[in-house]
């Protein structure tokens, strides 16, 4: 338990250094660019969002079948990662062509703010975004976690702290800018790994054959991320920016709550995959399993508890303009802890083959929910409202 223990710190580290320097670099940018200006890049954040599932599911299949292959058949690890990283270039690809195509079809909310350069650097960083998950994958299916966590903590302390120094004086081309700049430094560190990742094409049949593998447990991540946006599209179109702005607040601190337990699945899911596939010991594998979810259940909601409680004299301390939002962010980061919940036994699930039936359950409970949020949305400009019919989907 001692490494599972280490392995999650480590991820946990790196993740909450990322999150702390991103929501310092939240804060000011609301400062900075004011409610509107706020909420117009939350809306464009939708293309960063979106574009790191352009994989297609070739990689969830290869965080499938990675962790065995490395210590059965290295020659077959090699041959996954190439295939998968065909289809991550073909995926990219095609998501900036739909982008493309969207944004010639008239719908300029995404560059009604800042015009069209705005969300073609956007798609940019989602490119590079896709390279960083590429190479992550294959390195935690390695045990490399300590340079993924880095990679993660660099990423951000450049992106972010280039976002921070100088928002104030570039505005959103300073968020989009850094950003870049940071997804390029954590590539150049992940690359260096003694454990290689090939950058080189490989099959596209293995590339397929992997997405296919994947293709359940990618549709039940495409509908948690679907879930977890709905209440920003239907402010987009019919609630305003305005009001996302000071909404937004509220979805970095669900984000914060949120990492704990992902990223104790980030260290437990590759070897959820490898006892599934029998090449890891089952029941010690159940074992750190239980006793993680045991001590989330424990530790987090005292976090979050205490948090609530706080969370609204900071915010009209540091900025008074968004504490209209301070009530709705409190129904979104109790939704979030319900839903920190379910991380671990999802994974525990997905990686058994349950992904079909967690799909199909998802899926429904997405059709509810975006009926609500959007009914919600249309009858009523109250972001408390919104917020609490997406809580409600958590």
């Amino acid at each position: 338990m001692t490494r599972i223990v280490r392995h999650t710190l480590a991820l946990a580290a790196g993740q909450y250094v990322a999150r702390a320097v991103l929501l310092a670099r939240g804060l000011a940018a609301a400062a900075a660019l004011g409610p509107v200006g706020a909420g117009a890049w939350n809306a464009l954040s939708l293309i960063l969002d979106y574009g790191g599932y352009a994989s297609a599911g070739a990689l969830q299949g290869l965080e499938l079948e990675l962790p065995g292959a490395v210590t059965r058949d290295p020659a077959a690890a090699r041959r996954a990662m190439r295939g998968a990283w065909a289809i991550v270039v073909a995926g990219a690809l095609a998501f900036g062509v739909g982008i493309a195509l969207w944004l010639a079809s008239g719908a300029r909310a995404l560059e009604s703010t800042w015009g069209a350069g705005a969300p073609a650097l956007m798609l940019i960083a989602a490119w590079l975004q896709l390279v960083v998950g590429y190479l992550q994958t294959s390195l935690k299916a390695q045990g490399d976690f300590a340079r993924v966590s880095f990679s993660t903590a660099l990423q951000a302390l450049v992106g972010g702290g280039l976002g921070l120094a100088l928002v104030w004086r570039l505005g959103v081309w300073a968020l989009l800018g850094g950003w870049l700049a940071g997804s390029l430094a954590a590539i150049a560190i992940l690359i260096r790994s003694p454990h290689r990742v090939s950058l080189s094409p490989g099959s596209p049949r293995e590339g397929l054959r992997l997405a296919r593998l994947g293709l359940p447990v990618f549709g039940f991540f495409v509908v948690s991320l679907i879930l977890r946006s709905l209440d920003r599209m239907a402010f987009v179109r019919y609630v305003g920016l305005a009001s996302l702005g000071a909404y937004s607040l509220g979805l970095l601190a669900a984000g914060l709550v949120l990492y704990l337990p992902e990223a104790a699945a980030a260290v437990l899911y590759p070897r959820i995959a490898a006892a599934a596939s029998g090449d890891r010991d089952a029941l010690r594998t159940r074992d750190e399993v239980v006793r993680a979810q045991r001590t989330l259940a424990v530790f987090l909601p005292l976090a979050v508890g205490l948090s609530v409680l706080w969370i609204g004299p900071v915010i009209g301390w540091l900025l008074p303009a968004f504490a209209a939002g301070v009530p709705a962010m409190r129904a979104i980061v109790l939704g979030a802890l319900a839903l920190s919940a379910g991380t671990l036994p999802g994974y525990w699930l997905l990686a058994r083959g349950q992904a079909p039936r967690l799909l199909v359950g998802s899926a429904g409970v997405l059709v509810l929910t975006a009926g609500l949020i959007f009914a919600v949305a249309a009858s009523t400009a109250d972001p408390m409202r919104v917020a609490l019919a997406s809580a409600g989907g958590y």
